[in-house]
């Protein structure tokens, strides 16, 4: 069995406390998680890939082990993964869930990535803004301190969950592990709708080793996401996870795991 690492900390650059585990042996990962989670749901897929990467895992500032700054911006999450490349060393990889993808994607705008850009699902505003004018209501749920029905909404709105699936997310774990990271989401969903609908933009990606993960039980603008992202980096890979969905990495980590390896391009 897998030894359980405990957390490191580190400083961004403007001094926020950043928490983070290692994990495993080889080439070094830097794994960046989605809104609602922490480093700890990735617990299962970092087990399952310790014989071949050195995983740094992350929590993103403002919850778990890492602090929060007095504002926030994109431009702090780029801040927060660059103090972790630098950690990890060279040829480091860079993965990115959800949100996390949309952070490592415009870290990688900005920097070289020495090994493989690995993008898990990122939410892409391609038909528009992801919460537009429903975050009010989103807002205004977690303002009244209901942070059941802000998860709702952002599920079904956002996510784009059906609703009749939100009875069966509420029975299971993941429900409890999320609803005290909705005030977190906030903020998050804030900067995908200002990152605008071009992403023609990634194909200066074009070239790089880049690949893509998807579920394909997961939402439909999820998967149109991943696809989309294959087609605009030139040279891109990607990989279909059959039967799973946003959260295949807790659900199914070795299939996870599995992508990963096969996608890696050392």
């Amino acid at each position: 069995m897998p030894t359980e690492s405990q957390y490191l900390t580190t400083q961004s650059a403007d001094g926020t406390e950043i928490g983070y585990y290692v994990q495993g042996q080889g080439p070094a990962l830097v794994i960046t998680h989605g809104s609602v989670g922490t480093a700890e749901d990735w617990r299962g897929t970092t087990a399952a890939l310790e014989n071949d990467f050195t995983c740094y895992v992350y929590d993103r500032r403002g919850r778990a082990h890492s602090g929060d700054g007095n504002s926030y911006s994109m431009e702090s999450e780029i801040a927060d993964i660059a103090a972790l490349m630098n950690i990890a060393g060279p040829g480091a990889s860079l993965l990115g869930h959800s949100y996390g993808g949309l952070c490592v994607l415009e870290y990688a705008q900005r920097h070289t990535i020495p090994g493989t850009l690995f993008l898990f699902e990122p939410p892409l505003p391609m038909h528009g803004p992801v919460a537009g004018p429903r975050l009010e209501d989103y807002r205004d749920a977690i303002a009244a301190g209901d942070n059941e029905k802000a998860i709702e909404i952002a599920l079904v709105n956002f996510v784009e969950l059906p609703a009749e699936a939100i009875p069966h997310v509420r029975s299971t774990p993941l429900w409890e592990s999320i609803v005290p990271l909705a005030p977190t989401w906030t903020r998050e969903l804030e900067q995908i709708d200002a990152l605008g609908a071009n992403t023609d933009r990634f194909s200066a990606l074009s070239g790089r080793p880049t690949h893509v993960i998807a579920g394909t039980s997961t939402t439909g603008f999820l998967l149109e996401s991943a696809h989309l992202l294959n087609r605009v980096i030139v040279d891109s890979t990607i990989t279909e996870l059959p039967g799973l969905d946003h959260f295949a990495h807790i659900v199914d980590p070795q299939a996870f795991a599995q992508a990963v390896r096969q996608g890696h391009k050392g």
